[in-house]
C-alpha cells in the first residue's frame, strides 16, 4: 500500500521536444491530458515523411524523425529557452546565444532552423545527421502540445526514491533526474512503488487520473544532461541489473474526466 505521505516535489515541462527542461511551480493540464506549454515545439528531419498520426493540435511523428536525444545525445549541450509571451526560442551554447529569433514569422523560423542545423552539421560525422536527413524544420505553433513520446500525450512521473536507487545499481552517489524527462517527481514513497499503481486511479492534489501503463526508456537516458556524453548504462542496469523484462522508469497518467491545475506539494494518493 503506498504511503500518505506521497507528495509532488518538482514538477516540470519541456518546451521543445529533447531539449532543455523548464522547473514550474504548477502545471495546468488539459482535459486531454497534455499540460500547457509541454512539447509544443520540435524540429523534424527533411526526410521524416507526412505525419504518422494526428493529433488535437496537429501531425505527430516518432521520435526518431525528430532531433532528438535517443540519436543525437549532443543536443543536451545546448540551453533552449522557449517565452511563452513573447514567442522568441533562444538556443544558446556554453552560454554564447546562438539564435534568438520568433518563431511567428517565416523569416524568424528559418533563422533558428539555419542556426541549429550548423550545430548538428558539425558534429563529428559518427554523432551528426545523415546528409539525407537535413534540412531540419521547426515544427509546433507553441501553443498546442503534440510531440510526446505517445501520440496521446499523456503525463510522466517517478519517484525520488526510485531515482535513487537506480543510481545506486548503477554505482554513482547521485543521478540528474532529467535524464528521464518527466513532469513529475514525487517523494514519500518506496523505491519502484509507483509501478505497482499501474492499473490504479489515482488523486493528485484536485485531479484524478488513470495510470495508463509503464514508461519504457529509450537511450536518450544514456546522454548526460549537460555534457551529452553517453555516460551510463542505464538501460542494462534496469533489465540485467533489477531484472525488468523492458527498461523502466515511471508511469503515465491520464485524467479520468478532465484537467485542472498540479502544484508542488500536491498529495498523491490511491483511490483504486
Amino acid at each position: 500500500m503506498m504511503s500518505n505521505k506521497a507528495r509532488v516535489i518538482k514538477l516540470f515541462k519541456y518546451p521543445v521536444k529533447s531539449f532543455t527542461p523548464e522547473s514550474v511551480q504548477s502545471l495546468q493540464v488539459a482535459d486531454d491530458g497534455r499540460a500547457l506549454g509541454d512539447r509544443v515545439l520540435a524540429f523534424r528531419f527533411d526526410n521524416s515523411g507526412e505525419a504518422m498520426k494526428e493529433t488535437p493540435h496537429g501531425g505527430w511523428w516518432y521520435k526518431s524523425h525528430l532531433v532528438s536525444l535517443m540519436h543525437l545525445p549532443d543536443i543536451a549541450r545546448l540551453d533552449v529557452i522557449f517565452d511563452n509571451d513573447t514567442r522568441y526560442l533562444t538556443i544558446s551554447k556554453d552560454d554564447m546565444v546562438l539564435v534568438r529569433d520568433s518563431i511567428e514569422t517565416d523569416e524568424g523560423r528559418s533563422n533558428i532552423e539555419t542556426q541549429l542545423e550548423g550545430f548538428l552539421r558539425d558534429l563529428p560525422e559518427d554523432l551528426r545527421p545523415k546528409d539525407e536527413q537535413f534540412p531540419i524544420h521547426i515544427e509546433g505553433d507553441g501553443i498546442g502540445g503534440r510531440f510526446h513520446d505517445r501520440p496521446s500525450g499523456q503525463l510522466s512521473l517517478h519517484s525520488l526514491a526510485s531515482l535513487n536507487a537506480l543510481a545506486g545499481a548503477l554505482g554513482t552517489q547521485s543521478l540528474d533526474e532529467s535524464r528521464f524527462r518527466s513532469n513529475i517527481v514525487i517523494d514519500g514513497v518506496e523505491p519502484w512503488e509507483e509501478l505497482e499503481l499501474i492499473g490504479k486511479r489515482v488523486s493528485v492534489g484536485d485531479l484524478d487520473f488513470e495510470v495508463t501503463g509503464p514508461v519504457i526508456r529509450c537511450l536518450a537516458v544514456h546522454a548526460n544532461p549537460v555534457t551529452g556524453v553517453r555516460d551510463e548504462e542505464i538501460l542494462t542496469t534496469l533489465t540485467r541489473n533489477l531484472g525488468q523484462e523492458e527498461p523502466t522508469f515511471g508511469i503515465l497518467l491520464q485524467p479520468v474526466q478532465k484537467g485542472g491545475l498540479l502544484k508542488l506539494h500536491d498529495n498523491l494518493v490511491v483511490r483504486s
